[in-house]
């Protein structure tokens, strides 16, 4: 569950006295007892200044960070211990496939190799495996995802199969027509036209659940081109997927009116394509994401952590 977080190194004395417990002297005392020591460390040096039940009080409304201005502006963080949780995994998958749970609920962008998420290595996230799985699917039991987004035309036989494998609530494309001239012959996907679970992906369109939202910001329009770029947000984070974007696409994203020209990412993946300077710069210079170093990123809705997953 997501929760405001405060960072001890960049709050103000203002907001500082608007929190529970915390009046005029306190809130400066905090700040003075900052400006001494240059920054604080750890939370812990919060909780020992102030009473204990003043903390908890906080606490409870807000997560309680000790990061670097830096970090917290970038909302980027290399240590793991700063997140209090991960609310948010992205799984950066073979091609340009991508796996994300989200408040519990998984979301998958473009299939995995096969159509089969056990060969991806995120079985766990479905809860797959194990005994008590493999009892449940005696009975019919499928692993529930949210949403399938594809943002390219996919192999309809897998696309049977994944669906055939995977209770899925919605399914998400960007050329309608072509899925469903193709698809209508494969018995699972014909099944989600019949029941209206077939959308189409353009902007604005979004999808949102709690805290989280999946909002598609390109293209404006159904068209011939296949790129496509999404802005994931949770809480006060924010990642951008980009597929296939072309220089042109880029360039026209940033100048076509109706063009979301205040997303201001904390980190950006490109699939297909690499990424002009000037759109870098028009982002507000994120981190960019390399998946052959890191493809998997955590986040508690206040910073985003990334790793290597095996």
């Amino acid at each position: 569950m997501y929760k405001k977080g405060i960072n001890l190194n960049t709050v103000t004395v203002e907001t500082l006295k608007t929190l529970p417990g915390i009046g005029d002297n306190l809130a400066r005392s905090l700040a003075l007892h900052r400006e001494l020591k240059s920054e604080f460390v750890n939370p812990s040096e919060f909780s020992a200044i102030v009473p204990e039940h003043v903390y908890s009080g906080i606490a409870k409304e807000y997560n309680i960070y000790a990061v670097s201005p830096v970090a917290w502006k970038s909302r980027i963080t290399n240590e793991k211990n700063k997140l209090y949780n991960a609310d948010l995994q992205i799984f950066f998958l073979k091609d340009s496939s991508i796996a994300l749970s989200a408040e519990k609920n998984i979301y998958i962008i473009n299939l995995p190799a096969g159509g089969d998420l056990r060969k991806a290595g995120v079985e766990d996230m479905l809860h797959e495996i194990g005994a008590l799985a493999g009892l449940k699917k005696i009975f019919g039991w499928k692993p529930a995802v949210k949403a399938l987004l594809l943002t390219e035309l996919p192999d309809m036989e897998k696309l049977n199969k994944f669906l055939a494998r995977y209770d899925t609530a919605s399914l998400l494309c960007i050329r309608e027509d072509e899925l469903l001239n193709m698809g209508s012959k494969h018995g699972d996907i014909a099944a989600m036209i019949m029941a209206k679970k077939l959308k189409v992906l353009t902007a604005p369109g979004k999808i949102k659940s709690g805290d989280f939202e999946i909002k598609t910001v390109y293209p404006l329009t159904v068209g011939e081109s296949s790129a496509c770029s999404m802005l994931l947000s949770f809480g006060s984070v924010s990642i951008l997927l980009m597929f296939h974007m072309t220089d042109s696409d880029q360039l026209d994203f940033i100048h076509k009116p109706g063009s979301s020209a205040e997303i201001r990412p904390n980190a950006v993946y490109s699939y297909g394509t690499e990424l002009l300077p000037v759109f870098m710069q028009f982002c507000g210079s994120p981190k960019l994401i390399d998946i052959r170093k890191e493809n998997k990123l955590k986040s508690d809705g206040n910073l985003i952590y990334a790793e290597r997953h095996p």
